[in-house]
């Protein structure tokens, strides 16, 4: 179950309206209808930590681990890098989900998307010192 659903059984639970659960989290109705259809998703992890303090839940119950992984590329990079994340993710998991890969090949892919993150992530450390001594 996603967010939407989970967002939708929240309200229901709880036998508010849209506009009454908006008004509760600080949001219009629209943007409730929204959420709660799956057409849009909060920009940022505010709205789920004020939905998880509001009603008294865990954050990680409202998230899957995709959602969040979204949540968090959106919030370092914008629609642009979401939209990159999920497309990795959604690549990812047709690759490994089946087709014609051996599990040799497919760990050799876990592997080689592993190291490249790390090898990212420093490079990514090198350069940022050198912005942080011009700055």
């Amino acid at each position: 179950m996603g967010f939407a659903e989970k967002l939708r059984e929240l309200r229901t639970r709880q036998n508010m309206t849209q506009s009454e659960f908006g008004l509760a989290l600080g949001v219009t109705a629209r943007t409730v209808i929204n959420y709660e259809s799956g057409n849009r998703v909060p920009k940022d992890m505010e709205f789920y930590k004020k939905v998880s303090e509001r009603f008294k839940l865990p954050l990680e119950s409202l998230l899957t681990e995709r959602e969040e992984f979204a949540a968090q590329a959106y919030a370092a990079g914008g629609l642009t890098e979401k939209r990159k994340a999920e497309a990795l993710v959604a690549e990812a998991n047709s690759l490994f989900a089946g087709g014609a890969l051996t599990e040799e090949d497919k760990d050799a892919v876990f592997y080689a998307l592993q190291e490249a993150y790390w090898i990212a992530k420093s490079e990514n450390k090198k350069y940022a010192k050198k912005r942080t001594k011009k700055s």
